[in-house]
């Protein structure tokens, strides 16, 4: 096994690098904050994520099937490398116990130094808020100070609750390096922490050492979180209406123009286009150059009536895409031009556009702003540009909204696919081969 340590402003960097050097296959033994040189008064800097990674080495063993074959074959497909045991045997093992050891007693002689120079923070900010009462220059240090004072907190608070981690969750190895792996692409602690803890619970001791069983029953519970859909379902005779709607920006045009264009390639159905964007012109256009390629329809319409006329001229089409131009979540006049075209809508599946590279944080607050309409599912765009998948599981958990399709580039209309329980798991773990 091929252990090493990489330093980065922050985690898409330094995943980036890991990616980089180790592989998609590596997974994350450790991760914690370090102080780099400099700062006010000399000390201390500004903190840089410190991230330890490993991978297997040609010697090591990497007998997984293939994933659809081990997420979904059961138990006995969970124990198809039954006494080839990974990480958890040997010198392996012992190696990884190490690095955690490690960690722990280096998290635990950063704390003192750490809490010192709060001390010496305090006493600072104290004197100079006695003796300094005007003057621009002395009202800028102080603010500096408290910056800086805040910034130790982050740190110090981020530092204790990882040596609490892995000290007082007497997790077994295995199920460590999973939940960091976990923590490292972006989901939420709370939710990573259930899934182990449910792990612990549920894998027996024995089993519990094979690395392999741990990650592929692990991989099985995040597919149990995940709903998608066929993609879609044309009902006989009746007519398809898909209407996508999102924030600015994340590709809403280029994603209608690739699934007209899955329906027209490989479904053989008849397509027309619908374009509400009249806030971009080059939209607009865009929209019309990929209906003439295609040799489709396209309507431009700006009301709902005009919408609701546009549908039915094109009865005889089998599918209809409706474009919408980008609303700001926090833009309470563009939302309500959404809640009048879709807040009451009949017989049309509305389709949340996301970006994969939006913070969580975002994307929630995305959702809840558009879910006042009935939202059918969620698209999830720019997987190419984002290195860290773990908001979809967010999304997944807060909404139990299906996830359809996702995009991974610019090109129509090849990067497109079809959502898949198997596909979301696999860009989680790197249950298959990068």
């Amino acid at each position: 096994m091929q252990i090493k340590r990489y330093r980065a402003a922050d985690m898409h960097e330094a995943l980036s690098k890991v990616k980089k050097d180790m592989g998609a296959d590596a997974v994350i033994l450790s991760t914690r904050q370090v102080r780099g040189g400099g700062g006010t008064f000399g000390l201390f800097g500004k903190p840089m994520l410190e991230v330890t990674a490993a991978r297997e080495t040609p010697g090591d063993d990497g007998g997984n099937s293939t994933l659809r074959a081990a997420l979904t074959g059961g138990d006995r497909a969970l124990a198809v490398n039954e006494g080839e045991h990974r990480p958890a045997d040997g010198a392996a093992s012992e190696l990884m116990r190490q690095m955690l050891s490690r960690n722990k007693m280096e998290t635990e002689s950063l704390l003192a130094p750490l809490q010192d120079d709060i001390h010496d923070l305090k006493e600072i900010m104290q004197s100079v808020g006695d003796s300094q009462k005007n003057g621009l220059r002395e009202e800028t240090a102080l603010q500096q100070i408290r910056s800086d004072l805040a910034n130790m907190h982050q740190l110090l608070h981020s530092l204790t609750a990882q040596s609490t981690t892995l000290r007082g969750a007497e997790y077994p190895d295995n199920l460590v390096v999973l939940y960091q792996q976990l923590i490292f692409n972006g989901m939420e602690e709370k939710f990573a922490r259930r899934l182990v803890e449910e792990s612990l619970k549920s894998i027996p001791g024995k089993e519990m050492e094979d690395f392999s069983y741990v990650k592929i029953f692990l991989a099985r519970m995040l597919m149990k979180i995940i709903n998608t859909t066929n993609g879609i379902q044309a009902d006989g005779d009746q007519q398809k209406v898909v209407a996508l709607v999102g924030p600015t920006g994340v590709g809403k045009t280029t994603t209608v123009a690739k699934l007209a264009s899955e329906q027209l390639l490989k479904h053989r159905r008849k397509v027309a286009l619908i374009t509400i964007d009249t806030f971009r012109i080059a939209a607009v256009e865009q929209l019309k150059v990929y209906a003439k390629i295609m040799g489709v329809p396209v309507s431009v319409v700006q009301s709902k009536g005009e919408l609701r006329q546009a549908i039915d001229r094109n009865a005889g089409a089998d599918v209809i895409f409706v474009d919408t131009g980008g609303r700001s979540q926090r833009d309470d006049l563009q939302m309500s031009e959404i809640y009048k075209l879709f807040g009451d809508a009949e017989n049309i599946d509305i389709l949340l556009t996301l970006s994969a590279t939006t913070k969580d944080a975002d994307l929630t607050e995305i959702t809840r702003r558009f879910n006042e309409i009935p939202l059918s599912g969620v698209v999830f765009t720019k997987l190419d540009e984002s290195t860290a998948f773990g908001s979809m599981f967010n999304h997944a958990i807060r909404f139990k909204m299906p996830i359809a399709y996702l995009t991974t580039g610019q090109k129509v209309p090849e990067d497109m696919e079809l959502a898949t329980r198997e596909r979301l798991v696999d860009l989680m773990l790197n249950i298959t081969d990068a």
